[in-house]
């Protein structure tokens, strides 16, 4: 009889632990697409994205350009005089992906160029910046066991390795933030961790912060974008929100910090962008972004993926029970030091 009510008691306890896991990490996820950039101009930096009659550049259109084309995404921006420059990770039928750029005068009207930066190992998630009037990027090259900073030698073109900020790590998505007070990079791991690394200039030295991570919770714990200042001037980090599956959508965190100097991204605006069901492009999910100010106004620029027609469905056992794990290890690590 005791058995028996162990037994009930075990099962009852699986089916709820179960529910909770599905719950954050969809066992059965939607089958997916390519992914494609959409793009618009705000008056201010908007409170909530509005996406349903922004522009968009398919990755069914990049495909009848270059028929190599699988999908578009990660993608960023700079301007020089008056046109708008996007780099993104572009997808071929081939191992890894390529850095590639499309421009624009209007804002409006984008004109796929080429191909900017071919490696050897996987590119992506290009993060372009101006930084003393020259050009750089630091794309994810998790896959070179480094953080690799190019600089471009005729922009948009011609980028060559100029330094390696951190040596020997496996990280994901680098973000970086320079300014005359406080330069700091983010990056996670496969570990559904977010680390901090502190510098006094870009071709400094790179310090990781003594937190083991600044979010303990892998649903939103890898880089989404550029960092940006806020309406209110608060340093903002968009974060990936995969409680639907991963790229399921984009999380907004202001950074803040005490008087000792620890670090603490707490979450401002929950769903900044996801899923969304009356745009086939971007119906399967949403993980970037990136805004910026463009003459007197913001240019924004995301990326999402769509669903296939018939809707299908796969099982995905693994991700769910490992997340769960790492975030139930992540969160006592927080509590116990």
């Amino acid at each position: 009889m005791k058995s028996k009510r162990n037994i009930i008691l075990f099962l009852t306890t699986l089916i709820i632990a179960l529910i909770i896991i599905n719950n954050r990490y969809p066992f059965f996820r939607p089958v997916k697409g390519g992914w494609s950039i959409g793009y618009s101009v705000y008056d201010t930096i908007p409170s909530k994205l509005i996406i349903d009659k922004n522009n968009i550049y398919s990755f069914d259109k990049l495909s009848k350009i270059n028929d190599e084309t699988v999908f578009l995404a990660d993608p960023f921006f700079v301007t020089k005089k008056d046109t708008i420059y996007i780099f993104f990770e572009h997808q071929m039928n081939k191992n890894g992906a390529d850095i590639s750029v499309m421009k624009s005068t209007d804002a409006i009207n984008f004109e796929y160029d080429t191909i900017v930066l071919d490696e050897n190992f996987h590119l992506s998630y290009p993060y372009v910046f101006n930084y003393k009037d020259e050009y750089y990027m630091l794309p994810e090259t998790k896959r070179a066991n480094n953080i690799l900073l190019y600089k471009a030698h005729n922009f948009p073109y011609d980028w060559k390795v100029c330094d390696t900020l951190i040596k020997n790590v496996r990280l994901k998505d680098p973000s970086i933030y320079l300014s005359d007070s406080l330069n700091f990079l983010v990056a996670s791991d496969d570990n559904l961790n977010l680390y901090m690394y502190e510098s006094d200039s870009l071709f400094g030295k790179w310090e990781k912060k003594k937190q083991r991570n600044l979010i303990s919770f892998g649903t939103e714990s890898r880089p989404a974008g550029r960092i940006f200042l806020n309406e209110n001037k608060k340093i903002t980090l968009p974060l990936q929100n995969s409680t639907q599956g991963y790229g399921y959508g984009v999380s907004l965190y202001e950074l803040n910090f005490d008087i000792e100097g620890t670090y603490e991204f707490n979450l401002s605006r929950k769903f900044f962008l996801k899923a969304n069901d009356n745009i086939s492009e971007f119906s399967g999910g949403m993980h970037h972004i990136d805004i910026q100010k463009y003459q007197n106004n913001y240019f924004v620029v995301y990326d999402g993926n769509c669903l296939i027609e018939n809707k299908q469905k796969k099982i995905n056992w693994k991700f769910p029970l490992k997340a769960t794990y790492l975030d139930a290890k992540n969160y006592l690590y927080q509590i116990l030091y």
